[in-house]
């Protein structure tokens, strides 16, 4: 039994067997450490996207899985297990239904980094979801996972029990939001920044001199992004100085083009006027994780 002293605080204890009884810690969040950057358009949009309850239970921690070849788990896939890890290293990865087979509806999900250990991954995660049932549910070590299946990756996935670290602590309106909070902390967002929206178009190559397009690359960079949707916390350094902070959550294929739908955050306002301006060039940059050169057109920003 975990045991919390807090003042003031409500604690309201659920049995959720036999054996286990859990505290949720309900402390309305009224402010937090990161007032001026949970104000971010960057941060509502993330919200937006995600549908995340206004209202909500939000606790962090770590859990292992493993990946196999086949449903009945006796081959592991180092390949698999190893390209999701680096996904996550490399984009950071936002659920808006993480686990709906075992948490109904499904639990908004953030996870911002991958280990491997042994020939487990281990995860970093903060979930959030505004039934406490939920929540409980996911921090009882007793809760079993039922084998799925990821197409991203052709590998079966087992998840072990999470372990979350304190009980679920609750956030009233996105002022406070826990959730957001560690979206912004993992992005580095700055507290007063410039922020657009819009639309780009990119194409991407076999090689740099950009001559036969690798139609494979671009389809699995386009259903990355619509699956996991994508957070850059320095996105094209290499016109922007420093970076930009951009979160990429849609993807179309439009022709022989990706059509991509952002929001760009920067405390630079010069970089942010670059940013619209369609006569900023870029530079064609290599992406490992597709193994695909990419040209990316000028950025068109919806208002200013």
């Amino acid at each position: 039994q975990l045991q919390v002293q807090v003042a003031p605080v409500t604690m309201i204890a659920v049995r959720s067997s036999a054996r286990l009884a859990i505290l949720a810690l309900l402390v309305p969040r009224s402010c937090c450490s990161l007032p001026g950057t949970l104000q971010s358009a960057l941060l509502e949009s993330v919200a937006s996207q995600l549908d995340l309850s206004v209202n909500a239970y939000t606790v962090s921690g770590t859990h292992f899985a493993q990946g196999y070849m086949t449903e009945n788990a006796t081959e592991v896939n180092a390949e698999g297990m190893q390209a999701d890890c680096d996904n996550i290293n490399l984009n950071m990865k936002l659920s808006s239904s993480f686990r709906s087979d075992v948490f109904s509806l499904g639990l908004k999900g953030f996870f911002y980094k991958c280990e491997k250990v042994g020939d487990r991954n281990k995860y970093w995660f903060t979930i959030s979801s505004a039934d406490v049932g939920s929540m409980i549910k996911l921090c009882d070590g007793n809760t079993q996972y039922p084998i799925v299946y990821d197409s991203q990756h052709d590998t079966y996935w087992k998840d072990m029990p999470f372990t979350c670290q304190g009980a679920p602590s609750y956030t009233m309106g996105f002022a406070g939001s826990a959730f957001l909070e560690r979206v912004a902390t993992k992005m580095d967002l700055p507290a007063r920044a410039y922020t657009v929206s819009g639309t780009h178009f990119a194409q991407g190559y076999t090689t740099q001199d950009a001559t036969v397009i690798n139609a494979d690359g671009m389809q699995a960079d386009c259903d990355n992004i619509n699956l996991n949707k994508k957070l850059s916390p320095s996105f094209r350094s290499d016109v922007f100085g420093s970076g930009l902070k951009g979160f990429f959550y849609k993807c179309e294929k439009v022709g022989d083009k990706n059509k991509n739908w952002f929001t760009i955050t920067t405390d630079s306002h010069s970089d942010v006027v670059k940013l619209c301006d369609v006569n900023t060039t870029y530079p064609i940059v290599y992406d490992s994780q597709h193994r695909t050169y990419w040209r990316d057109e000028p950025f068109t920003c919806i208002g200013v």
